[in-house]
């Protein structure tokens, strides 16, 4: 997928290379059948890697990490934002009302935050428009 992002990936940025080098047809076209069988194997075994990260039964914190990295993410962002906007307010007014007198609590930036929370929001559409439109893999 980086490879199409990245405009044309290793056949089509090397493959550009080997059009300007002064060579025969037949040799270019050996040079990017070459290219093309080096991109197959990179792919095939990011493939085989993806799969052993799939059918991985690792147990404990490192299992449970290794399956769950992504809603862990979703989850603390949401945590952060949640404090922020409601936990915090609730926290101040309360104490507020009642004169307790403590330190400040604790602001997040959310510079930092959104933009972490709008890539997810993102990607999560992104997913949904694909399963709608049956081009998921």
């Amino acid at each position: 997928m980086l490879d199409k992002l990245f405009s044309g990936g290793l056949v089509g940025s090397v493959g550009k290379i080997v059009d300007e080098l002064h060579t025969s047809d037949e040799e270019k076209a050996q040079a990017k059948a070459k290219l093309l069988e080096l991109e197959n194997q990179v792919n095939l075994k990011q493939m085989e890697i993806n799969l052993a990260d799939a059918k991985s039964t690792a147990t404990g914190i490192s299992g449970f990490l290794q399956r769950s990295w992504r809603p862990l993410i979703g989850m603390s962002a949401a945590l952060g934002i949640f404090f922020e906007y409601v936990a915090k307010p609730f926290v101040t007014f309360f104490l507020a009302v009642f004169k307790i007198e403590t330190l400040p609590l604790p602001t997040l930036d959310m510079g930092v935050l959104m933009p972490l929370v709008m890539a997810l929001l993102g990607m999560a559409g992104l997913r949904t428009y694909e399963k709608q439109k049956g081009i998921s893999k």
